[in-house]
């Protein structure tokens, strides 16, 4: 499980994108779908070892940040890992990871009746201070592990739709 504090810092590493309501574009791939809006981009090169990221436009030619939301699948076979324990793993890693965290949630929660750890944090990359949500599924020993990122004093300007992506996210079987 060394790997699930990598998942905390690389979510920095792109160029900021702005938001805007339109019509939903549905992208489906193995046994999962999600939703996110026609304005937002598509990455399926799995970049950083993520299965997909969706960027928002980007606001202007200053912007250091892409706002996105991506998920990573992490196998966990064998391990008896479940959401709980999940929890207590990222919950201890990211106390001890850097000082400059800050953790304004951390519980387990139902979205669309399937229960999933979610977690809401702040933290800095470089010289920029991110605001990251993620939530987690376990499902068939693997964890289906959804973030939602932005530059913190952008934050609030990007929930929604950040929220409304990740709370797309469903199981195909």
């Amino acid at each position: 499980m060394r790997f699930l504090l990598a998942f905390t810092l690389f979510f920095g590493a792109h160029f900021c994108f702005a938001q805007a309501d339109e019509t939903k574009i549905f992208f489906s791939k193995d046994n999962f779908k999600i939703q996110y809006p026609q304005h937002w981009r598509l990455d399926t090169s799995k970049m950083m070892g993520t299965e997909f990221f969706v960027f928002s436009p980007s606001e202007n030619e200053s912007d250091k940040f892409v706002e996105n939301v991506n998920l990573m699948i992490q196998d966990l076979s064998g391990q008896g890992i479940d959401l709980e324990k999940y929890k207590q793993i990222t919950d201890t890693q990211i106390v001890g990871a850097t000082p400059d965290y800050e953790v304004f949630e951390s519980s387990i929660i139902k979205i669309k009746n399937k229960k999933c750890f979610k977690i809401t944090y702040a933290m800095n990359q470089g010289e920029l201070r991110l605001r990251m949500t993620s939530i987690c599924f376990i499902k068939n020993e693997k964890a289906y592990l959804l973030t939602f990122g932005s530059e913190f004093n952008k934050y609030d300007a990007y929930k929604k739709i950040g929220e409304e992506i990740l709370d797309s996210f469903s199981f195909t079987k």
